[in-house]
């Protein structure tokens, strides 16, 4: 068989590895024991070592017994023995392969006993994301052993080889930890999915959602609460009850977009009705003992609302959130939009709240920008125009409508799951 076919066939092997860094040696060494054989094999690690000292990440002697398992190259859980003799210098010195003569003499330094007291040393340094991580060391017995090998030619070989090897392992080590990441972020979204409204019972309201995360978690939150046991002193009971709701947007979405709003969802539940009337009084709350005790990197934007039927006022708020669609026969009209300022952007801030009375019949939409802003294959947005014209022309009932706005959303993205996180609350006071 012809050297080149030969060589090929190696290399054809020797990118079907699919073993761990330790068998990774092995393969090495036996990939280079035709061209090299009864050669010592060591693997040194430079990377994050002081000037002209190493550290030996694997050893196979002449006779292939393995004497230094590779079984963590970069020394991360271990600690690799350490060299920093004249030998150890000589070869992490440069910064291309070098054949290097070991006198006598120098064959009783730590690092050349170690390679068994070679008279010759082949040093060849392995290139890895852009920085000259380790070397490939060969030892032999003959002084003139590698004095007739093409070095340049050797240097190609020897990285090629190793990133077929280190490949794999690289992307089972990746995936392995993509793995985990994505288990914790569902675990994530699995507690977050819990905090979400479970059909609350709300008597003199009917109402439909839509939450959908653009990733595994999310940074959209609501929540939607029978509050008539907190009712006022001067509440006058019709047979319907008071509710709130909460919209709520993280900058940003994914993971840390969702803990931040998980971490909202906690501190509203501490809030125990202090300071201005709900919502105002809640969302200053919230403001000053969580979002603003720390630059935290992200700010919320909410709009949140509370109605009273026996006055069937509507004290409402956005802090820096889209406004709310009203639509009362087929006017449509926006509350709270620009209002107030985000949360976690002043501690201080002081919320007001909003009023208007409203009447039998009345449909409220809120949602996040996540439905405004889905765009197309062109990049053209949805846009508020045509939400609110779907407001307009749309059902009457809830849940109509919020299937009819996420089925106008869903065309036009072409996929249930947009770029941002997509949340529609549709509210109904029945006629």
């Amino acid at each position: 068989m012809p050297n080149g076919r030969a060589t090929f066939e190696r290399v054809l092997k020797l990118s079907a590895f699919d073993g761990d860094s330790r068998a990774a040696l092995r393969a090495l060494h036996a990939h280079f024991s035709a061209e090299l054989p009864h050669c010592t094999l060591a693997l040194l690690l430079a990377s994050g070592q002081p000037p002209g000292r190493c550290r030996l990440a694997g050893l196979i002697g002449p006779d292939a017994t393995e004497h230094v398992p590779n079984v963590d190259p970069n020394g991360v859980r271990v600690t690799l023995p350490p060299f920093d003799d004249d030998l150890a210098a000589r070869i992490v010195a440069g910064t291309g392969p070098q054949v290097l003569s070991v006198s006598p003499i120098d064959r009783g330094l730590p690092l050349a006993q170690a390679l068994f007291a070679p008279a010759a040393v082949l040093a060849i340094p392995l290139a890895n994301a852009g920085d000259l991580t380790h070397w490939v060391v060969f030892a032999s017995s003959m002084s003139k052993r590698f004095s007739q090998l093409a070095l340049e030619q050797l240097l190609l070989h020897v990285n090629l080889a190793a990133s077929l090897i280190v490949r794999p392992i690289a992307l089972r080590s990746l995936t392995k930890e993509s793995r985990r990441q994505r288990r914790e972020i569902e675990s994530l979204a699995d507690i977050q999915k819990l905090l979400l409204p479970d059909n609350p019972q709300i008597r003199g309201l009917e109402y439909a959602a839509h939450w959908q995360p653009a990733e595994t978690a999310a940074g959209d939150y609501y929540e939607m609460s029978n509050l008539t046991e907190f009712a006022p002193e001067d509440f006058h009971p019709t047979g319907d009850d008071i509710w709130g709701v909460i919209v709520a947007d993280v900058s940003g979405h994914g993971a840390a977009a969702a803990m931040e709003a998980a971490q909202f969802d906690a501190i509203m539940r501490t809030y125990r009705g202090d300071g201005p009337p709900p919502p105002a009084g809640a969302i200053t709350y919230a403001n000053r003992y969580f979002f603003s005790r720390r630059n935290r990197g992200h700010f919320m934007t909410v709009f949140a609302i509370i109605y009273r039927p026996d006055t069937r006022i509507l004290s409402y708020l956005s802090a820096g959130h889209p406004g709310v669609f009203l639509r009362r026969g087929r006017e449509v009209i926006t509350l709270g939009e620009g209002d107030q300022i985000p949360l976690g952007v002043l501690r201080d801030y002081e919320y007001h709240n909003n009023e208007i009375r409203l009447e039998p019949g009345d449909l409220l939409v809120l949602y996040t920008d996540g439905l405004t802003e889905a765009r197309n294959g062109h990049e053209q947005m949805f846009g508020i125009d045509r939400l609110r014209q779907l407001i307009a022309e749309g059902a009457a009932s809830p849940s109509a409508l919020c299937a009819e706005v996420i089925t106008a959303v869903t065309e036009h993205q072409g996929s249930a799951i947009g770029a941002d996180d997509q949340t529609l609350i549709v509210l109904s006071i029945p006629a």
